[in-house]
């Protein structure tokens, strides 16, 4: 086993370089043998002739002339190029094991190999390497980024970034504003879509209470709903994953909690969670049972499950931070009893997402300066290199300044988040770009060595017709 791994095509090239190796190999073997024998038939031709007194010619070699950098011999097209099928066929039919470098390749060749490629990196990294313009042009770019990154913070605490909300400012949960509102939403739903469906079951889920919005009960399963914070704990009450594992709570009479367990709810005497398990096969299966029994069920758990979160997202408890009870529950336990909610976490949402447009907007405006200095001559690609290093160096720094100064500070809200995403999506983006052109350019420039010694072939072939 050697020290390279191969695919199933890079296999069958292997073992067609081997199968063309070893072909040359015999018919070198068999040239020599031919040489040889007409050698010999040679020097016994003129060792008769000079028995005889006769005069042996001189041999002369012509002068070759070695072809045109873009000539190529016909000859070589004569004979019909057989496929790749055809050849991985004969390769495999001569060779049946697997054939590594180590198979086709010295020690030496690799060594010249991986020689050859230090060569050409080299020459790489020499046409790609900053110039003075190029680091100018990169201490600009550095110095608006990171002042950027460092004064942004400031001007978004200045409008609300990271605060939480004040309850005072908040509606009850049970404000009769929000019935009014809950109920005339419901009673709109009912009439328009009853002039097309009869009375069902779809009925009873827009008006009763949401199996997921009660507390009663949960002693007997061990769980500690936290009364008022309850939200916190049942994910028909996360702005997100509501909208699935709510509507089927609805649907099926049951409540999830953030740790993924769901129990079966009871409406009688009053609404109370009962200790009976339900798996979540068992409660999706009822979801969709109870789906194709009428067909308005599931738009009307979707529809009460909309109602119930807009009702909920502006009462004094607010709604808890997106998927982070489920994945996060201490820092979302944290951020909830702290009245850091889903309106306070879309707000900075929207800050973040503004400040990572003003990023994206200097690099637009680093990369077309960049881009005024292009000659037109050289290789376009190798200058985007040198543009895109520029930007990986300068948004690299600039989203390092901002941790640092959050880690001095101790404040992680001095965290300029908008660069940081910018500077993380410039690392991928850019290394794979380099590493892409690079990876051309390597496969150019062998592929410049190949055609190279493709025409010494073809020159050679021509001396023996």
């Amino acid at each position: 086993m050697g020290k390279y791994t191969y695919n199933d095509d890079e296999y069958d090239t292997n073992k067609i370089l081997k199968y063309n190796q070893d072909l040359s190999f015999n018919l070198a073997k068999d040239m020599k043998s031919t040489e040889s024998s007409l050698d010999t038939g040679i020097a016994e031709a003129e060792a008769l002739l000079r028995s005889l007194g006769k005069k042996v010619p001189q041999n002369r070699i012509k002068d070759a002339v070695p072809l045109g950098k873009n000539q190529l011999s016909t000859t070589i097209t004569d004979t019909p190029l057989p496929t790749w099928d055809d050849l991985v066929a004969k390769a495999n039919s001569s060779i049946e094991h697997k054939v590594e470098l180590e198979d086709i390749l010295t020690k030496k060749e690799f060594q010249i190999a991986y020689d050859n490629l230090d060569k050409i990196e080299n020459e790489f990294d020499k046409k790609t390497h900053l110039n003075s313009t190029d680091k100018k042009i990169l201490f600009f770019a550095t110095s608006v980024l990171t002042i950027k990154t460092l004064v942004t913070p400031y001007i978004l605490k200045k409008l609300g970034y990271g605060n939480s909300f004040d309850p005072n400012q908040r509606m009850k949960h049970n404000d009769p504003a929000i019935t009014k509102e809950h109920r005339a939403a419901n009673d709109s739903f009912r009439d328009t879509v009853s002039k097309y469906h009869e009375q069902g079951y779809w009925m009873n889920i827009l008006y009763q209470t949401p199996p997921f919005d009660t507390t009663v009960g949960s002693p007997s399963i061990g769980f500690n709903m936290e009364g008022r914070y309850h939200r916190l704990h049942t994910l028909g009450h996360d702005p997100m994953l509501g909208w699935v594992f709510g509507t089927a709570n609805i649907l099926t009479d049951t409540v999830t909690l953030d740790n993924l367990e769901t129990y079966r709810v009871i409406r009688e005497p009053k609404l109370m969670i009962t200790p009976q398990a339900v798996s979540l096969a068992d409660m999706f299966q009822e979801s969709f049972e109870m789906s194709k029994a009428d067909l308005l069920n599931l738009p009307a758990a979707l529809f009460a499950e909309a109602q119930h979160l807009k009702s909920d997202r502006y009462t004094k408890a607010g709604l808890p931070v997106p998927l982070l009870s489920t994945f996060a529950p201490e820092l979302a336990g944290e951020l909830y009893k702290s009245q850091y909610d889903e309106l306070c976490f879309i707000r900075d949402v929207k800050f973040v997402g503004m400040s990572a447009a003003i990023s994206t907007f200097f690099n637009m405006i680093i990369t077309f300066v960049h881009g005024l200095y292009f000659d037109g001559k050289s290789d376009k690609r190798l200058y985007e290199v040198r543009t895109r290093k520029i930007l990986l160096i300068a948004n690299s720094i600039a989203g390092g300044s901002s941790i640092i100064s959050a880690f001095i500070t101790k404040n992680p809200k001095n965290l300029d988040l908008g660069q940081l995403l910018v500077s993380v999506k410039r690392l991928f983006s850019d290394i794979r770009y380099i590493c892409k052109i690079k990876e051309e350019y390597i496969s150019q420039e062998q592929d410049k060595a190949l055609l190279k010694s493709l025409r010494e072939l073809d020159y050679l072939a021509s001396q023996m017709r």
